[in-house]
């Protein structure tokens, strides 16, 4: 009985093992049959797919050149504004990396831009304040070192003109190029100190610097520093024919100790004015990281990362601290900024008077 089962299940195994072989061989044979096909479909697939990222590379490149105008037929662009007709350089009207004007005419959007009946690029704004900027750029385009510097556009007298011109530089984002500043070190050892772009600064020692305008006579109204990893700071404004007075018998003191000046004193937390130190409650700044001083209204208003700190103008805030203007105060019109400092810092923000 054992042996009849044996040879029952034997037998039964033959039979499966014989079916599925032939089922496998069919199967494969059937494969065999598609696999030409097959190939050729997933042939087709990688060729489209490398078509498709030729395209997107194209594209790629074509956005880059959009971007930068460079090497585009249309580099010299014919523009009517206010009705008068204008050629420049597209180069020219991107020069100010990051403006309104360089997006505008960057080449990407100008299928978008208005234009009139005969193709020109239409400007919706008077010649008479468009042309000025356009000439600035000119001129800044072609500066040397054995020339003087491009000077920003005089309107004279018209002080409606240069209200008009200025709202249109701000307009087009065009503020810090026609109207910079610069940082300038007035007394702390060059070696220790490096200047990049006029707005990143280092200083290994105590220095103090003044930030002025440059090749134009707009007052600074308010302007932002951002301090990081500093070990002293004091941040404020002095009159410029004062600036010399931060130095006491060989002594550097800094803005704020001295008459004619005021100053936030990032490192005890307190006011420096006309040499009178006045600390300030609940004020903490930490000297580690990132932190926004912004001076406002020539000695108006401090503010530390957006909180108001000190107030030269009678506020009605708790937590404020209220100081009486010194000497400096008689000549508010007249002031600088100035900073003392040893650490890094950066120039983040400045704001100009109303003409």
């Amino acid at each position: 009985k054992v042996r009849y089962e044996l040879t029952y299940v034997r037998r039964t195994y033959i039979l499966q093992t014989m079916a599925s072989t032939h089922h496998g061989d069919k199967l494969l044979e059937d494969t065999l049959k598609l696999l030409p096909e097959l190939l050729e479909q997933r042939q087709r697939t990688l060729e489209e797919r490398a078509q498709e990222v030729e395209r997107m590379m194209e594209a790629l490149e074509n956005e880059k050149a959009a971007l930068s105008g460079e090497n585009k037929p249309g580099d010299v662009l014919h523009l009517n504004v206010g009705g008068s007709l204008l050629c420049v350089l597209r180069r020219t009207l991107t020069s100010v990396e990051g403006s309104m004007l360089a997006v505008k005419f960057s080449g990407r959007w100008d299928d978008s831009i208005e234009k009139d009946r005969d193709g020109n690029y239409f400007i919706d704004q008077p010649i008479e304040l468009f042309q000025p900027m356009v000439d600035f750029l000119r001129a800044k385009a072609c500066e040397t070192e054995l020339a003087p510097p491009a000077q920003a556009p005089d309107f004279g007298t018209d002080q409606r003109k240069f209200r008009d011109f200025v709202r249109m530089v701000e307009f087009y984002g065009m503020t810090s190029a026609i109207y910079p500043t610069e940082i300038v070190l007035q007394y702390g050892h060059p070696n220790a100190s490096n200047i990049s772009n006029d707005v990143d600064v280092t200083s290994d020692e105590w220095s103090t610097y003044i930030l002025r305008t440059k090749g134009h006579d707009r007052q600074i109204e308010s302007f932002e520093i951002a301090l990081n990893n500093f070990s002293r700071a004091q941040i404020g404004w002095i009159i410029p024919n004062k600036i010399k007075h931060v130095m006491n018998n060989g002594n550097h003191l800094g803005v704020g100790p001295v008459k004619y000046s005021v100053a936030l004193d990032c490192t005890r937390c307190a006011v420096l004015s006309d040499g009178s130190f006045s600390s300030i409650d609940g004020l903490a700044i930490n000297r580690d990281s990132e932190t926004v001083i912004r001076c406002e209204g020539r000695g108006d208003k401090w503010f530390v990362n957006g909180k108001l700190v000190v107030s030269a103008v009678s506020v009605d805030q708790e937590g404020v601290k209220q100081i009486f203007p010194g000497d400096w105060g008689y000549y508010t019109e007249s002031l600088i900024p100035a900073i003392s400092i040893q650490g890094r810092w950066h120039v983040s923000q400045v704001e100009f008077g109303n003409p």
